[in-house]
């Protein structure tokens, strides 16, 4: 039985709930950034977030406030993942003192391996919700399942650590040159020379393409039709196409660039990739992550191909 019209009806559907959470996804993804400490982890733990939330709303029978409802599907699905791998605490020693100020300076959010290894999961979310995204107790308390005098509990603790930071900021883990196998060799010249034929001629037959953020491709002929062409046909638009192998946020990166006439590098498309043998077997890219692109950019010192992502697709 072929289930052409239940797709087409629930990405519709997907389409209603992303233009919902407009709004609120550059949050969310600050958000998730804070709590994961990781470029790419945020970005992971986005796309569970959307999942979830889209999939819970079937279950509920009462209203919404959707920034409220996003923010707690990320907090409980972190939270839940550090119970499966919990970290220890260090505790410090000193004397807590009541603060019912937030006028905390959130220069300090610099510090967040600081905070992580001195406040329980539930103590750094609470100091996140209220400090960084101004939730109120009450609203905290609902997200993370708790009562309102233990989210004070929680940011009275967090915030007397938080007085204790010291040092500089943590320094972003630079952008080195990898040297790519024959295999990666041939995907970069195939980007390079705006060939979709050479960049499948590495792929598996039953590669799995990620375009985070928009759909799930299985099979080197579905590529070939779908992302590939749709590819080929924005480069043949576009001036040089600049492809480099990089290390970025501890992470081996395909980076795709577009040379304007300008002389400037403006990036296009970042791709994740998994080999066996001689064949890409997972491909993952993330022109449709906003979020994640500005602050690749950024990082790469580079521009930003802004008129090629929206967040609503």
């Amino acid at each position: 039985m072929m289930t052409t019209q239940l797709s087409d009806d629930m990405r519709g559907i997907e389409q209603r709930f992303k233009k919902e959470i407009e709004p609120y996804r550059t949050d969310l993804w600050h958000y998730c950034h804070r709590l994961t400490r990781s470029q790419w982890d945020a970005e992971d733990l986005v796309q569970d977030t959307l999942f979830k939330s889209l999939a819970m709303l079937a279950k509920m029978h009462q209203p919404v406030k959707m920034k409220s409802y996003l923010f707690k599907i990320a907090s409980n699905l972190w939270i839940d993942r550090y119970r499966k791998n919990p970290y220890i605490v260090e505790v410090l020693e000193e004397e807590l003192q009541p603060d019912h100020t937030s006028a905390i300076d959130l220069e300090l959010m610099d510090h967040l391996e600081f905070l992580i290894q001195h406040l329980t999961p539930h103590q750094y979310v609470s100091l996140l919700l209220a400090e960084v995204f101004r939730f109120k107790a009450s609203e905290i308390a609902g997200m993370i399942s708790t009562t309102e005098g233990a989210v004070y509990t929680n940011l009275t603790r967090a915030r007397s650590v938080l007085r204790k930071v010291k040092g500089g900021q943590i320094k972003s883990t630079p952008v080195l040159d990898l040297v790519p196998n024959a295999t990666l060799h041939t995907l970069l010249t195939g980007f390079r020379n705006k060939d979709p034929e050479l960049i499948a001629s590495v792929l598996s037959e039953n590669v799995t393409v990620n375009i985070v953020h928009a759909g799930i491709e299985v099979g080197r002929d579905e590529a070939k039709r779908n992302s590939l062409n749709d590819w080929k046909e924005v480069v043949d638009t576009q001036h040089q196409i600049v492809v480099e192998y990089k290390m970025l946020w501890g992470k081996p990166v395909v980076v795709e660039m577009e040379k304007k006439p300008d002389g400037d590098l403006y990036l296009n498309n970042l791709h994740l990739i998994e080999t066996f043998g001689t064949e890409i077997t997972h491909w993952a890219f993330y022109c449709f992550s906003w979020d994640l692109m500005k602050q690749a950019a950024e990082e790469l010192r580079v521009k930003l191909n802004a008129t090629c992502f929206y967040h609503i697709f």
